[in-house]
């Protein structure tokens, strides 16, 4: 008998709480939006997105403070309007008791911007990933230019879905390439440029010096950039750098350097 009846008082229990549960719901889904709150992050110091951008994205949706219920408010829908724009990695859309419309927004991070021979040009995100440039931002990245075919229009998508487009524009190759700068400090703050030659070798170029640094092939990238490294480091006084013109690395175990005339 006390086996049944506490069996009996859990049940009353669950089906309370889903009572209550279910009313919030309802309660919340007939509440009116009053407020949006919208959180762009900026720890990766990029301000592609900004909650004015945002809030005109809401209204072109048909959104309005005041009037619209939860319950008319499709989170998916919202979700992937602002995922359209291309800086966005990520978005959440909640739906607070207290008449608050909340979206989280994470920007992308670019390490590099891809600048095609006729002008047009995409950045490179820390995911491999490409971005639309944006006439409200400009991230201060490397940058990528030379003898790179990339169309003006083309679908960014299309670039890496299609394994000939990915071979002719070398975005696999630039972004292994990149990254590596990137992630490494020292490098990161030597190196502003890539140039990619016509026969499709690359060309570094330094923030500090005039001088060219011949990469060669987008191959064994660890081996020349140690080289690199340990010339900056322990080959050359920094002073001396501007007596070369060019830095070669594509030679095994060593570096060939030619002096200015």
């Amino acid at each position: 008998m006390k086996k049944v009846l506490n069996i009996s008082i859990w049940i009353l229990f669950i089906l309370g709480t889903l009572a209550l549960l279910s009313f919030a719901q309802s309660k919340k889904n007939n509440r009116v939006c009053d407020n949006w709150e919208i959180n762009v992050d900026s720890f990766s110091g990029n301000h592609f997105v900004n909650k004015e951008r945002v809030e005109g994205i809401l209204k072109n949706i048909g959104l309005k403070k005041g009037e619209d219920k939860f319950a008319d408010i499709d989170a998916k829908k919202v979700e992937k309007k602002i995922l359209a724009l291309s800086s966005v990695q990520d978005v959440e859309v909640f739906k607070n008791i207290d008449g608050t419309l909340e979206l989280n927004i994470a920007q992308r991070q670019p390490i590099a911007r891809v600048f095609s021979r006729n002008g047009y040009s995409v950045y490179i995100d820390n995911k491999g990933k490409t971005m639309q440039t944006s006439e409200y931002y400009t991230a201060r990245v490397m940058t990528i230019n030379g003898y790179v075919n990339i169309k003006s229009g083309e679908e960014l998508a299309l670039i890496q879905g299609n394994d000939s487009l990915m071979g002719l524009t070398m975005l696999d190759e630039l972004y292994e390439l990149a990254t590596y700068i990137s992630n490494d400090a020292f490098l990161k703050a030597q190196i502003e440029q890539i140039y990619i030659e016509r026969n499709k070798e690359i060309t570094l170029i330094p923030k500090v010096g005039d001088q060219e640094i011949i990469f060669g092939k987008a191959e064994d990238i660890k081996k020349k950039f140690d080289k690199l490294v340990l010339f900056y480091t322990k080959g050359i006084n920094p002073n001396n750098l501007n007596l070369y013109k060019t830095i070669n690395l594509k030679f095994d175990n060593q570096i060939v350097c030619k002096k200015n005339q």
